[in-house]
């Protein structure tokens, strides 16, 4: 998907999201194994905590994506809407950009909630 001269791909984020939640798996099965052995009481506490495991890289990957995304997104448009406004800085006779003259490059997005940043 292109979205204001970005790439996002839900493709790579349901791959990187659901890999995360697989590796918890295979690192915690053995773990699950080897305590089952001792107490199955045990061993359904920790396959439950590897489960809310699982849930837990699922939901940091796909949202540390999905942020990356957005800041890029509301960076493009900050850009954009920039080179729209802006009026070409006059010169120097050195050939540096006077004081308070804005680089598209260096813009942070100020449309943005902090409130709900992770």
């Amino acid at each position: 998907m292109n979205v204001d001269g970005t790439r996002f791909s839900l493709g790579k984020l349901v791959f990187y999201a659901l890999g995360a939640g697989v590796l918890v798996l295979v690192v915690s099965i053995p773990i699950i194994l080897a305590i089952a052995h001792w107490s199955p009481i045990a061993g359904l506490v920790v396959a439950l905590l590897a489960v809310l495991a699982m849930i837990a890289a699922i939901g940091t990957v796909s949202r540390r994506m999905i942020a990356t995304a957005e800041r890029e997104i509301l960076a493009a448009r900050a850009a954009e809407q920039h080179d729209r406004t802006a009026r070409p800085p006059a010169a120097r006779p050195d050939g540096t950009a006077p004081p308070g003259s804005l680089d598209p490059r260096t813009i942070e997005p100020t449309d943005r909630n902090s409130a709900t940043d992770g």
